[in-house]
């Protein structure tokens, strides 16, 4: 059967069909071609249905159906969607064809929707992370490396993987972000108040019930707008704070000596990569965890650390994972625990 996307003339019996255009001898065909396919059948019944449902419904004001179809037709005409040597029979036919053209605008738009639909990419689902009462420091790793702190009573929204040129997450409460640096693909956070923009540095982000709003920057340098003023924007830079309290703004430096230590103080991993988790112990402490292999760093774990010494939570991760570790030069490497192997074998 002719399909509609290389065919006007099925848009053109189609239309007629629902428009009641057709004789009997056609119509009859009509649905015998129909009947070789169950989902477009489907579909055509769906038509018909909203095609009865817009007979029912009477503007005070009729649309101008000709202006309608002329400016599809022109549309059409620019985007090579109907082939040239039909112009001159569209124009022969207009005149007859009032409601023909209006079944056929409807189906233009339902024809865009499938094709348009099945073409573009779906939007990115988000994945959403939400900390409640838990008084520890929830610790998420993105898929471009950056790395979350997310304090307790935070909302967190992300994307599995980011897609195109930009790296978009959600974020309501407070979270301290260390991200990871890449030109090509700035990243965005969205909160209620404003909307910060950062290539890489390291900064803490703190919401509240959607008046208050305060940024301090570790590292580096991120842009700040504000919902309610998208028109003007604040850089606040390393050793600097932003502060915004009923739609108030104040850039100021930041004279706290505690820095952001709050997210390091009780840190919990859930589900993460053994990779993962070393990248974010290195950061943090002074240690060097490495793994052997790959295989031994893509393993995931659930783990909460909190004031140990490197020795220990090589331990506990030794434990859980049934591993063993090894100093060398500094480093803690973790390795297979191939002597527990080895003695189950004799």
């Amino acid at each position: 059967m002719k399909t509609a996307e290389n065919s006007r003339e099925y848009f053109e019996e189609l239309a007629m069909y629902l428009s009641g255009e057709m004789d009997d001898a056609a119509m009859a065909a009509f649905e015998a071609q129909l009947a070789g396919s169950a989902e477009e059948l489907k579909t055509i019944e769906e038509m018909k249905a909203k095609w009865k449902a817009m007979e029912n419904y009477r503007e005070p004001v009729q649309p101008d159906v000709r202006k309608a179809w002329n400016k599809l037709h022109t549309r059409l005409s620019n985007e090579n969607l109907i082939p040239a040597g039909n112009a001159a029979r569209v124009n022969r036919f207009m005149p007859a064809w009032l409601r023909v053209a209006a079944v056929m605008i409807v189906l233009a738009g339902v024809a865009a929707v499938f094709h348009f639909g099945s073409n573009r990419k779906p939007k990115a689902v988000m994945v959403q992370i939400n900390t409640m009462n838990e008084q520890n420091t929830l610790i998420k790793t993105l898929a471009d490396g950056s790395v979350v702190y997310l304090a307790q009573n935070t909302v967190f929204s992300f994307p599995k993987e980011f897609e195109n040129d930009t790296r978009n997450v959600e974020l309501k409460g407070e979270a301290f972000f260390d991200v990871t640096p890449d030109p090509g693909k700035p990243f965005t956070i969205e909160t209620g108040e404003a909307i910060i923009e950062v290539l890489g540095t390291a900064f803490n982000v703190k919401t509240s019930n959607s008046s208050h709003f305060e940024l301090t920057v570790d590292r580096g340098k991120v842009k700040v707008t504000m919902k309610n003023n998208p028109g003007k924007s604040e850089f606040v830079s390393a050793g600097e704070m932003v502060t915004a309290i009923n739609s108030h703004v104040v850039k100021s430096k930041n004279t706290s000596s505690a820095s952001h230590a709050w997210y390091t103080r009780k840190m919990q991993f859930k589900d993460e990569s053994l990779q993962n988790i070393l990248s974010v112990l290195n950061r943090n402490f002074n240690t060097t965890f490495v793994t052997a292999n790959q295989e031994i760093g893509n393993r995931k774990l659930t783990v909460t650390f909190g004031g140990e010494t490197p020795e220990t939570m090589a331990e506990l991760i030794c434990q859980a994972l049934n591993l063993k570790s090894q100093a060398k030069n500094g480093t803690i490497i973790l390795s297979d625990n191939s002597s527990n192997t080895e003695n189950g074998r004799r």
